[in-house]
């Protein structure tokens, strides 16, 4: 009971925070949501931080179990499922708001240590993910199989996300189709 209580917060505060941020989040809010007092929210965490810092690294695990279900799907040949993927990124502002909080700070240059420690955790997990099917699927057609390849995917994957909410805005709503592009530049690179 206690786990799911824990998680039941959490689940709770990542909805204040990504809706209205560390600092307009009050934890009188988020245990009203989870129909609690405040004092139990003490019990589970020691400070509003600590819970945004658990919130954010919540977030950061069901992002990468999404990642982890886009690639296992074996319904799909490797093309269908790095195009998942790439559309997958494209949406990260959306389902992820903490995640793409960070990386936005990360731009400003107000990033925390602890923050990107997350991030540096994320993606080191994502290149672990996307090394395995790489290796899984290309390994006789790739003559050395190292980490710049992953990396280079995974980075440009967090570009898309970027470069279409830029061409959004600079087509008037019509976002360009970025992710068969890159799609297409892989499938060169691989075969």
């Amino acid at each position: 009971m206690a786990k799911e209580r824990k998680e039941e917060i959490i689940r709770a505060a990542v909805k204040r925070f990504g809706r209205h941020g560390l600092g307009k989040t009050t934890l009188i809010e988020i245990a009203r949501d989870v129909r609690i007092g405040k004092p139990t929210i003490y019990h589970y965490f020691k400070s509003k931080d600590e819970l945004f810092y658990s919130s954010i690294n919540w977030e950061a695990k069901q992002y990468i179990e999404d990642i982890k279900a886009i690639f296992n799907n074996q319904e799909n040949p490797i093309g269908a499922r790095l195009l998942e993927y790439f559309a997958f990124k494209e949406s990260v502002h959306q389902r992820y708001p903490l995640i793409y909080d960070i990386l936005l700070s990360l731009f400003r240059n107000d990033t925390l240590e602890k923050e990107k420690q997350i991030l540096k955790n994320i993606l080191k997990d994502e290149e672990e993910v996307v090394g395995l099917i790489l290796n899984s699927i290309y390994s006789g057609r790739i003559e050395s199989m190292d980490q710049a390849l992953p990396s280079f995917i995974i980075h440009s994957s967090w570009g898309l996300l970027f470069s279409n909410i830029i061409n959004t805005i600079a087509r008037d709503g019509k976002p360009l189709k970025q992710k068969e592009l890159m799609f297409k530049s892989l499938e060169q690179l691989l075969s």
